[in-house]
């Protein structure tokens, strides 16, 4: 009942600093918009006005569950590594490689290409955790060098093996038709890699919550010095732990190639990584509520953009309520009070009925 009841104000938290967020923005909107009402609407309620933009939301959702499910994995060991930005990255030109280097048949070959994919996101995330439990090396220094040298040398690759001489950027060829994701819904570009996100979080959720393994990247990234003395070997539950989620993160660059594009056309980093970071947070780095947030995301994104279009606000109006939840999410003193009234009420219900004094 106590662990229920502590969700819950964690869920409050989360709401209060969304709501307030929101509402600081509107604020915003009122001051310096000579069309408050009706950017307020288009912010609100623009993505639900036709089967096109609700697709959008969808759309814009995907890639970023995969990420967000990626840093829950990466940071539930206790690791700050952020390199599921270049994971994502090099995950999408392996799945380049995969299709464009083999002539296999269709159901195959994408599944070859994402297991590329997969493999390569799973090697980058790997390397800042080996640094780390190998040299004692600062994961967050590293993993974030590390996201321009996979951009660099998956740039090199691209245009050295796959580019597209037709094209004036860094375009590699054509996919086979074979290799892009069927749409599910008419009207819109929202495909299978929905229901393979869908699938990862339940996975994710399965491997962190109902197994053993899911057990011990919790105790390491709690306290690893106890783990250490229960006899954890917590260099190789570390490096699983990173692995699993830079494979998650690879997946999800793949996913969003096949799905929405034709041919591999990154000039950069496309910045899913760092939203997943976003997502992870709004989410408790609990996998079950990734593609809520990711959603919430996803659905600010798409009002910011319809609004900008339509009124005087720019969508550069998204940035600050990205800012704000991160920040009020992060303060621990939203509702403290209540939490440790919450604590205390437990603790002399316990103790009226002796389980203190038996233990």
């Amino acid at each position: 009942m106590k662990k229920n009841k502590l969700a819950l104000v964690e869920i409050l938290r989360t709401i209060v600093a969304i709501t307030t967020s929101i509402l600081i923005v509107f604020s915003i909107i009122l001051l310096v918009s000579d069309q408050p009402l009706s950017a307020i609407s288009d912010f609100l309620f623009g993505p639900l006005k036709s089967i096109r933009r609700i697709g959008n939301v969808i759309e814009a959702m995907v890639p970023i569950i995969f990420t967000g499910l990626s840093v829950t994995m990466l940071y539930r060991a206790g690791l700050f590594n952020l390199s599921m930005e270049g994971a994502f990255f090099i995950g999408s030109v392996a799945a380049t490689a995969g299709a464009l280097l083999f002539d296999l048949p269709p159901v195959i070959n994408i599944i070859v290409a994402m297991l590329f994919a997969a493999l390569a996101g799973g090697l980058v995330t790997s390397i800042p955790a080996m640094l780390k439990v190998k040299c004692n090396a600062n994961e967050l220094v590293t993993s974030l060098m590390l996201n321009y040298v996979c951009l660099y040398i998956g740039l090199f690759i691209i245009t050295t093996y796959f580019y597209d001489p037709s094209m004036n950027a860094n375009y590699s060829y054509l996919f086979p038709e074979s290799m892009l994701l069927k749409k599910i819904i008419p009207g819109t570009r929202i495909n299978t890699g929905i229901i393979v996100a869908m699938v990862m979080v339940i996975l994710s959720w399965l491997l962190l919550n109902k197994t053993s393994f899911g057990y011990k990247v919790t105790l390491v990234g709690k306290n690893k010095t106890m783990a250490r003395y229960s006899g954890l070997n917590t260099g190789m539950v570390i490096l699983g732990s990173q692995l699993i989620g830079g494979m998650i993160a690879g997946l999800g660059g793949a996913i969003e190639l096949f799905g929405m594009y034709k041919r591999f056309q990154y000039s950069g980093l496309p910045g899913y990584g760092w939203d997943g970071v976003l997502i992870a947070i709004v989410a408790r780095y609990k996998a079950e509520y990734v593609p809520l947030s990711a959603l919430f995301l996803a659905y600010l994104r798409t009002g910011a953009d319809i609004m900008s279009r339509s009124t005087d606000i720019p969508f550069e109006i998204i940035k600050i309520i990205q800012a704000v939840v991160i920040v009020l999410i992060s303060a621990q003193a939203i509702l403290k009070g209540y939490r440790q009234r919450l604590i205390i009420k437990e603790a002399k219900e316990l103790d009226a009925t002796g389980v203190l004094e038996d233990e």
